[in-house]
Order: structure tokens, then C-alpha cells, then sequence
């Protein structure tokens, strides 16, 4: 694997750029990153895109394939990958992904919906104060990364309740159809249980919504 810190140059062209990630966000973002991958077929990445300090956007990519910075408004620096891992390590994470949740309509289908909507939505007649509402759907969002098939599935346990950095929502205009989905941004502490499985599902992203800037966990040894 290689892991990219992608920086953008100030030029006429990334000002073009620029206009179009004001206009379609992520998916704007998504075609952007493609453009270090030009000659791969499939996706092969996982972004999470960033204000810089200079308040230009940044990019973390984690990429099976070493991106290719050949066009005039990219700046890339690349390492290689392999994180050595063991059992008991612990890890400081940030992590932005889509939590969703089954949900079996009227119809007797099962739909996937918003954690944190389906949470809000569930309670619309109980709760009526912004305070305890917030509280209720982030309690949700927190469930959702907290369960336990899931960590286990992952190969790590989490160390305590990990904190919400931030929750929005996403449309996206790809071409004739619109895309909706959300991201909440957790930030924790975890515990790896099984290396050889944390990292081949850290290798895959996690959640969905993984080509719209979900997916990649930023992890710092502890």
C-alpha cells in the first residue's frame, strides 16, 4: 500500500478546481483524486480530504498503486505503506465514515438509512428540545461504531466511548441522478485484537460510501 498527502498548487487551474469542489463537494473531490490514478481501471483508493492551513483542501489517499502527481496543480508526497502491528498495540484513530442502518419499509424491503436520522426520526414525538435530540442521534452514531460484531469483523476493540467531531450531509449530482449520504467523523482510541484482520479491512476502508471521501482511518501508535 502507499499513503499520499496531496496538497493543491495555486494556479488558474486549481482555482478551476476549486469552483467545482464549491459546487459538487466530494464527488468533485472523487474525480479529482482519479486523476492520480489515470491508468487504473478500477478504484483503487481511499481519500479523506482536509482544510490545510494555507485553507486550500488536502488529501490523505491510501492507494493500492503509487499515484502519479503529473498534472500542474498537485503537489504529492508518497511513502510507502506496511504498518507492523501487534496484538495488545494501542492506536489513537480519527476516522470519517457513512454508518447506516437496515430498515424494513411498509413494503416488507429492507432499505439502509442515516444512523443518525433513522435515530431522530424514531424519537419525533418524545423528544422535543435540540439538546436531547443531538444527544439521542449521537448516541446512535456512537452505537453503531461501538458494536461488537463489527469491531470484532475489524480486529480491534475500542479503548472508551469515542468522541463526534462532526456529522454532515452529503448531495452529490452524478450525472443524471442525485446521491445522498452522510459522514460522521469519530475520533478514539482503539486496541488492535488481530492485526492480520485490522489490516486487511484497514486496506478495504471501512463503511460504505468509500469512493465519496469515507473509509480511511488516520491511526497514530498511542
Amino acid at each position: 500500500m502507499f499513503l499520499s498527502k496531496v496538497t493543491m498548487i495555486s494556479s488558474p487551474q486549481t482555482a478551476q478546481e476549486l469552483a467545482k469542489l464549491q459546487r459538487n463537494g466530494v464527488y468533485a473531490s472523487h474525480q479529482l483524486i482519479w486523476q492520480l490514478f489515470s491508468s487504473d481501471t478500477e478504484r483503487s483508493f481511499l481519500y479523506r480530504e482536509e482544510m490545510g492551513a494555507t485553507g486550500m483542501p488536502e488529501f490523505y489517499v491510501l492507494s493500492k498503486t503509487e499515484p502519479q502527481a503529473i498534472s500542474p496543480i498537485f503537489s504529492c508526497l508518497t511513502k510507502v505503506f506496511e504498518p507492523k502491528l501487534d496484538k495488545g498495540q494501542k492506536l489513537s484513530f480519527k476516522l470519517r465514515v457513512n454508518p447506516t442502518v437496515c430498515v424494513k419499509g411498509v413494503d416488507g424491503k429492507q432499505r439502509r438509512h442515516d444512523v443518525m436520522m433513522q435515530a431522530k426520526y424514531n424519537v419525533k414525538d418524545e423528544l422535543s428540545d435540540v439538546k436531547s435530540l443531538k444527544m439521542h442521534m449521537e448516541k446512535a452514531a456512537i452505537s453503531w461504531l461501538n458494536n461488537e460484531k463489527r469491531l470484532d469483523e475489524w480486529g480491534i476493540t475500542l479503548d472508551f466511548q469515542p468522541t463526534i467531531d462532526g456529522y454532515t450531509q452529503h448531495k452529490v449530482q452524478k450525472k443524471r441522478h442525485q446521491i445522498q449520504f452522510s459522514s460522521v467523523d469519530y475520533q478514539g482510541m482503539l486496541t488492535v485484537q488481530d492485526p492480520l484482520k485490522f489490516i486487511n479491512q484497514y486496506a478495504k476502508g471501512f463503511g460504505r460510501a468509500k469512493g465519496m471521501g469515507c473509509g480511511l482511518m488516520m491511526i497514530k501508535r498511542a
